[in-house]
């Protein structure tokens, strides 16, 4: 695979209560900021459904395992961690895919 290539995707869900969804909003925004800067993430989205405020989705790609480690290891990481830990989640959820290979696909017509 090439070295951009991410073998890590991790997708994750979360509820927040209306009243903290700004602060959400700001937390994620910002450890999306600091997770795409570090060698490894080779992309960290956060987005808010349209159609149901206050939930977030955050689908992020890392190159290895090692860098996944690094980036939740990191001081400014733990450091947004516990802000988040304080807001009013009321359901989250996180799904993790490890890409074994790839393969192109023909897609001649």
């Amino acid at each position: 695979m090439p070295d951009d290539a991410p073998t890590i995707i991790i997708y994750a869900t979360y509820r927040i209560e209306a009243h903290d969804q700004g602060e959400f909003r700001d937390v994620a925004t910002r450890m999306a900021k600091a997770a795409r800067s570090r060698e490894g993430c080779t992309f960290l989205n956060v987005a808010e459904e349209v159609g149901a405020p206050g939930t977030f989705r955050l689908i992020e790609g890392w190159r290895d395992q090692i860098a996944l480690d690094r980036h939740q290891s990191s001081e400014d990481f733990q450091t947004i961690l516990a802000e988040a830990g304080k807001l009013a989640i009321v359901e989250r959820r996180a799904d993790v895919y490890a890409i074994a290979s790839r393969t192109s696909l023909d897609m001649s017509s």
